[in-house]
C-alpha cells in the first residue's frame, strides 16, 4: 500500500532531527516532488547521458521558483550495467539545473533524496483539468482552482505517510539509494542480481545540498498536503458543501434495468431501419479520404453540423498542399478544411469556403439555435444559417480544447503556452520520443462567449467534461479501477459510478444532460460505451464484441434525441493500435429518445470514414445525416 500510495503525494517535507544546542534551532525543507519523463535502464545509459524529470507540485526555495510541470535535468555520473562480472548495477545521478521560473534551465542544484515506484495503474499519472465555478447573484462564475486530480489518485489510496527516512526507497524492489555520497557528490542506485532500472512517472523527492546531513531525516506530511489532498480527491473544505452520501458499490454502472435502461444488441426492436432519402457526392468538391493512411485514433479532418433543420455544413480536409501562412498567434497554416453547406431537401450545394487551419485536432462544435464554432485561424467563429459569421472571437494561441455545458451557457477555451526554449523543446522532443506537455491557460466564457474567469493547467492532462450542473471527473484507482466524480458548480462533490477498464476511459457531455463513457472490457480488452444520466442511472449499454470499435455519440440540438455510432471492422483493432480506413468494413448509427431510451432508427452504412465525427443529428432530431467515403447520405428519423 505504501507503493500505491505515495507516488502523487503532495506537500511532503523533510523535517530535520532536533540537534543539540549549539547546533541552532531545528531547520526544515521542503523536498522538489518530481516524476521521471522517461525510463532509466541502466545498458542504455552512458556517463554525461541526460535524465530529465518533471515537477509535479509548485515549488518555493533556495532562490528558484519550480511551477507544476517545470523541467529538471539530471545527469549520469557514472554507470555500470549487471554482466557477468559486474553483479551489481549502480546509477549516480546528479540534478543540477531547472527551470526555476523561465523558460530556459538554469543552473541550479538538487540531491535525489528518496523514490517510489509509479502506482499499478498505468493511467493513475495522468491528471485532468478541474474547472469548478462558483455562480454569482448575476450568475457570473470565478474558477476557484485550476488543477487537481481529475483522472489520478483517488481518496481511497491517498494517505499520508507519517515518517520516511532519507534514502528510503518504496516499491522498487531490491533498489538501494545512498544520497550524496557518488562521484561530485551525486546520489547513488544500486541494485543487485540485475540491470537497474526506473520506470517512467517514477516519483522523486529531491533537496537542495545544504539539506543534506550525517543526521538522519523522516518525512511528514503539511498542512499544504492535507489541503492538496483534500482539493484533488474532491473532499469539501471546512464551511463548504455538506459532505456527499456514502459512494455506492462497485461495479455498480453495470446494473441496467429496462426500460429505463437498454442494451445495444443488434436485433434489439427498432421503430423503422433507416432508408436513405437521398445522397449528395462531394466529390467533384475534393473530397477524397485517404483509405491507406495508417492512425491509431480517429481524426478530426470531417465534421459535420446542422445550421437550421434542413442546412447541413460538413466540413472536409481535401488533402490540397496547404499554403504556408502565417495564422497569427495560433502559428502557421498545417491544414486546408473545406466547408461546404448543403441543402438537405434540394440536394443542392449553397456556398463552399476554405479554412485555414493551425492543427490536426477538432475544429466545429454545434451550438444551440441552429449555430456552430468554428476554429479558423486564430479565431474562433460562430456560424448561424447561410453560413453567415454572426461573432468572432479571437485566440491568441495553439488551441488545446475547446468544451461547453450542454445548455450553452458555459464554455471553456485552452489556449497552449510554450513553456521551453526552441532548444530546450528541441531536447525534450529527441529524448521523449514525442512533442513534450505545455502550459495551457484556460479561459471561462459566458454564452455570450465574454471572458469570466482564468485559470491555468498543463497540455498533458485531459479536458474538462462539463455538464450544466457542473463537472463530470474520471478518477482511477489501482487495478484497472475507476470512478466518475460530479463537482457542482457551487463545490458539492459526489460519486456517480465506479467501473473496471483495460484501457484509459474516455468520457463527454451528450445531450440533456447525458454522459458519454467509453472504456475497455477487463477480460478481453475489446471495446465498450455506455451512456449515463447524471443521476447515475444507466442508460444505454453496449456488449463488447471484438469486429466494433471507435464509438461516438451526438445529440440533437433540442437535446430530445441522441445517436451512437459503431464501427466496424474486417480484424479485431483494440483501442490504441494501428488501423486505417481499409480496416473499416461498416458502422452502424442507432438513434434513441433521450427521454425513454427508446431506439427510433437504425442506419447501416458502408465504408464509413475514419474520422469521428462524420454523422449529425437534424436540430429537432428529424433527420440524420452520414458521410461515407463515397457521399453524404440522408436519413429520416420517425416523428416522436
Amino acid at each position: 500500500m505504501a507503493m500505491r500510495t505515495f507516488a502523487l503525494l503532495a506537500g511532503l517535507a523533510f523535517a530535520m532531527p532536533a540537534l543539540p544546542a549549539t547546533s541552532g534551532p531545528t531547520a526544515s525543507v521542503t523536498p522538489v516532488q518530481a516524476e521521471l519523463m522517461a525510463g532509466v535502464y541502466a545498458h542504455k545509459l552512458r556517463v554525461g547521458s541526460t535524465v530529465f524529470a518533471r515537477v509535479t507540485e509548485d515549488w518555493r526555495g533556495g532562490g528558484c521558483t519550480l511551477d507544476d510541470g517545470a523541467i529538471l535535468e539530471g545527469h549520469v555520473v557514472s554507470v555500470v550495467p549487471h554482466s557477468k562480472t559486474a553483479k551489481v548495477s549502480e546509477l549516480d545521478l546528479a540534478f543540477t539545473r531547472a527551470q526555476c521560473g523561465q523558460p530556459k534551465l538554469g543552473e541550479f542544484e538538487l540531491r535525489l533524496a528518496a523514490i517510489a515506484a509509479p502506482l499499478d495503474n498505468p493511467n493513475i499519472g495522468v491528471n485532468a483539468t478541474d474547472l469548478p465555478i462558483q455562480q454569482g447573484p448575476a450568475g457570473m462564475g470565478t474558477v476557484q482552482t485550476a488543477i487537481a486530480a481529475g483522472l489520478g489518485m483517488d481518496s481511497g489510496t491517498r494517505m499520508q505517510l507519517a515518517h520516511m527516512k532519507m534514502g528510503e526507497v518504496l516499491g522498487i524492489k531490491g533498489v538501494k539509494l545512498s544520497v550524496g555520497t557518488g562521484p561530485e557528490s551525486s546520489t547513488v542506485l544500486t541494485l543487485d542480481g540485475h540491470d537497474l532500472s526506473l520506470e517512467e512517472h517514477t516519483t522523486l523527492l529531491l533537496i537542495p545540498p545544504l539539506s543534506v546531513t550525517a543526521h538522519a531525516m523522516a518525512v511528514s506530511s503539511t498542512s499544504a498536503s492535507t489541503a492538496t489532498s483534500a482539493s484533488a480527491t474532491g473532499a469539501p473544505e471546512s464551511g463548504s458543501a455538506p459532505v456527499a452520501p456514502p459512494p455506492p458499490p462497485l461495479d455498480d454502472i453495470d446494473t441496467c434495468e429496462p426500460p429505463q435502461c437498454s442494451i445495444d444488441a443488434a436485433n434489439a426492436e427498432t421503430s423503422a431501419a433507416g432508408a436513405s432519402a437521398g445522397v449528395v457526392s462531394l466529390r467533384e468538391l475534393g473530397y477524397a479520404p485517404r483509405p491507406q493512411r495508417a492512425q491509431n485514433a480517429f481524426d478530426h479532418d470531417e465534421e459535420m453540423a446542422y445550421l437550421a433543420p434542413r442546412q447541413l455544413l460538413v466540413a472536409f480536409n481535401p488533402h490540397i498542399l496547404a499554403p504556408r501562412h502565417t495564422l497569427g498567434p495560433s502559428g502557421p497554416t498545417l491544414r486546408v478544411i473545406r466547408a461546404v453547406l448543403v441543402n438537405t431537401q434540394t440536394h443542392r450545394i449553397l456556398r463552399t469556403v476554405d479554412w485555414e487551419l493551425p492543427d490536426l485536432g477538432e475544429y466545429l462544435w454545434p451550438l444551440r439555435e441552429n449555430r456552430a464554432l468554428v476554429h479558423v485561424g486564430s479565431e474562433l467563429r460562430v456560424y448561424g444559417e447561410g453560413l453567415k459569421i454572426l461573432k468572432r472571437i479571437p485566440v491568441d494561441g495553439p488551441l488545446a480544447f475547446l468544451r461547453s455545458t450542454p445548455d450553452g451557457k458555459y464554455f471553456a477555451v485552452g489556449i497552449i503556452r510554450e513553456r521551453h526554449t526552441p532548444e530546450l523543446h528541441v531536447q525534450l522532443r529527441e529524448s521523449l520520443g514525442h512533442e513534450p506537455d505545455e502550459d495551457v491557460d484556460i479561459l471561462i466564457l459566458n454564452h455570450n462567449f465574454e471572458r469570466i474567469a482564468s485559470a491555468r493547467s498543463r497540455s498533458d492532462l485531459q479536458a474538462p467534461t462539463m455538464l450544466n450542473e457542473g463537472q463530470a471527473k474520471l478518477l482511477a484507482q489501482p487495478e484497472m479501477r475507476y470512478r466518475i466524480a460530479l463537482k457542482t458548480w457551487d463545490s458539492q462533490n459526489s460519486t456517480l459510478l465506479r467501473f473496471v477498464s483495460s484501457c484509459t476511459p474516455e468520457i463527454s457531455s451528450i445531450g440533456s444532460n447525458l454522459i458519454f463513457l467509453s472504456s475497455c472490457d477487463k477480460q478481453t480488452s475489446e471495446a465498450e460505451f455506455r451512456i449515463l444520466h447524471t443521476d447515475a442511472k444507466l442508460a444505454l449499454k453496449s456488449i463488447p464484441k471484438v469486429d466494433e470499435f471507435g464509438f461516438a455519440a451526438k445529440s440533437s440540438g433540442n437535446g430530445q434525441d441522441y445517436v451512437v455510432k459503431i464501427v466496424q471492422t474486417s480484424r479485431p483493432i483494440l483501442p490504441g493500435t494501428t488501423f486505417s480506413a481499409s480496416d473499416l468494413t461498416g458502422e452502424e448509427l442507432r438513434v434513441y429518445r433521450t427521454v425513454d431510451g427508446k431506439r427510433l432508427v437504425d442506419v447501416h452504412a458502408d465504408s464509413p470514414s475514419a474520422s469521428r465525427d462524420g454523422f449529425a443529428l437534424a436540430p429537432d432530431g428529424s433527420e440524420l445525416a452520414v458521410l461515407t467515403r463515397d457521399q453524404i447520405a440522408f436519413y429520416s428519423v420517425p416523428a416522436k
